[in-house]
């Protein structure tokens, strides 16, 4: 008996996606000091997702900028590969970040980015320029109002109600009653220095408290005692 079987090939389109050239250690360092202080403002947010390099396409470009932040509307990053289309799969980001670690990058970040940014629909832009070995500078705009990038000396994003200052090489970010937002790493180690600290306050506390009690233990004994003597000689 002559069995036939049936081949079936299915063909499936992959999209290509360019490949990112590796980053240096001092740039991840830049983008992930920044990239927390995002989580730490958008974890109030509620919908608010922070990308870190994945592929932004508008019309036939695309980018993949260090991070983009897209308040409300944003698909679930389950269902997301590394291009995200704009509007197919969703709004475009509220919020882009760039990170210049050279004078290369800075010149590409003001330039094609911030057009290709602008038309995509992007409202706020912050380009941190953080060179080895020099402080840390800011370009900002507001997209959405047809701003080119400017250098300021802090970056107000309206989106987010936050303001960003740069301190050195350090980057810090504050609230709207000027309080600073901290990473939630440096608040494990303030939390981790007021225990510190409290602690010492307490055993130092607790040793006075035993000194207090030794000095009362001490007048105590020489009050009896004293007492002791008297009664001896109101019986003399």
């Amino acid at each position: 008996m002559a069995v036939t079987y049936e081949v079936v090939t299915q063909v499936v389109e992959v999209e290509e996606v360019p490949e990112k050239m590796p980053e240096s250690p001092w740039h991840n360092k830049n983008v992930e000091a920044v990239k927390e202080l995002l989580d730490e403002v958008t974890s109030r947010i509620q919908g608010a997702v922070v990308f870190r390099d994945i592929y932004f396409q508008h019309g036939d470009r695309r980018y993949a900028p260090d991070l983009a932040v897209v308040l409300q509307g944003s698909p679930p990053i389950e269902k997301l590969g590394m291009i995200y289309k704009v509007p197919e799969d969703g709004p475009a980001p509220d919020v882009i970040v760039e990170v210049a670690v050279s004078a290369k990058a800075l010149g590409e970040a003001l330039g094609e980015k911030s057009e290709f940014y602008g038309e995509m629909g992007v409202r706020e832009f912050l380009v941190v320029q953080a060179l080895p070995g020099k402080p840390v500078r800011f370009w900002f705009c507001q997209l959405a109002k047809g701003e080119r990038p400017s250098q300021v000396q802090e970056a107000q994003l309206e989106s987010l109600g936050v303001t960003f200052r740069a301190e050195g090489t350090t980057i810090k970010a504050f609230d709207k009653e000027g309080k600073e937002i901290l990473p939630p790493k440096l608040q494990v180690l303030m939390l981790r220095e007021d225990l510190r600290r409290v602690s010492e306050q307490l055993a130092q506390a607790l040793e006075q408290l035993a000194q207090e009690r030794a000095k009362r233990e001490e007048l105590e004994r020489r009050v009896a005692e004293l007492e002791r003597k008297l009664q001896q000689g109101d019986k003399i």
